[in-house]
């Protein structure tokens, strides 16, 4: 039986619809994957710009911490064995810039993004992905030490200045001179033997140095993190 012309067109347009099909997936597939390449590229040179400037401030404010950390230890040697009256009370005139509060703004905003809108998954490098984790656990752990010195600041060192010295007398030498003279003045020998002050200036350089031990652990985990970011042109 000869076959009818045309009878194989039913075969022949299902299998074209078919392959048409496959070929569309295949090629939203390809899109799709290079639109992830390309948000995971975008998204790594973010952070990279993050944390260089957080890089800058933790520099600055380890230099801070460092001059803070020496003042508090000098002061300390005169109030252990003090040389004579006049040089306690010039010691004492420092406590102002000693006692200084930090600010700790890191710029992260790529990563904290990313992490809440569920961006971070186009990252697929395993050891990157772990090692940003462990950079903002750092980060957040230095947030605290931070808000821990706020605390102390508040809670006793400013309660202590407050009954027991002339700030106006002990402010930063920066804005000494627009503030107004009291009448009075500190009692620098009786501040000098104070218990109270002695155990503030040594809680506050023991914080100092275990802020610095913070920020050398960050500069270890921010170096990890840069060897796995490429370079922004």
């Amino acid at each position: 039986m000869t076959a009818r012309k045309g009878s194989g067109r039913p075969w022949l347009e299902g299998f074209v619809i078919v392959l048409s099909i496959l070929l569309a997936f295949g090629i939203e597939a390809s899109w799709s994957e290079l639109g992830d390449r390309r948000e995971a590229r975008r998204l790594r040179e973010l952070i990279r710009v993050d944390v260089v400037a957080t890089q800058s401030m933790v520099e600055q404010m380890r230099v801070g911490s460092e001059r803070l950390a020496n003042s508090g230890r000098d002061l300390l040697a005169v109030l252990a064995d003090p040389a004579s009256e006049e040089a306690t009370a010039d010691a004492l005139l420092t406590l102002g810039s000693i006692f200084v509060l930090w600010r700790w703004a890191p710029t992260n905003h790529a990563y904290v993004e990313a992490l809440s809108s569920g961006r971070l998954r186009f990252i697929e490098d395993e050891q990157l992905r772990l090692t940003l984790t462990r950079y903002q656990a750092q980060l957040e752990s230095i947030e605290a030490l931070v808000e821990s010195i706020e605390t102390q600041y508040y809670g006793q060192l400013e309660p202590f200045m407050v009954a027991n010295t002339v700030y106006s007398e002990i402010a930063m030498v920066l804005w000494r001179d627009s503030l107004v003279d009291a009448p009075f003045s500190t009692d620098f020998q009786r501040l000098a033997q104070s218990r109270e002050l002695w155990n503030l200036l040594t809680f506050r350089l023991e914080m100092e140095l275990g802020l610095q031990l913070s920020l050398d652990r960050l500069d270890r985990v921010t170096q990890q993190v840069l060897d796995l970011l490429p370079s922004v042109d």
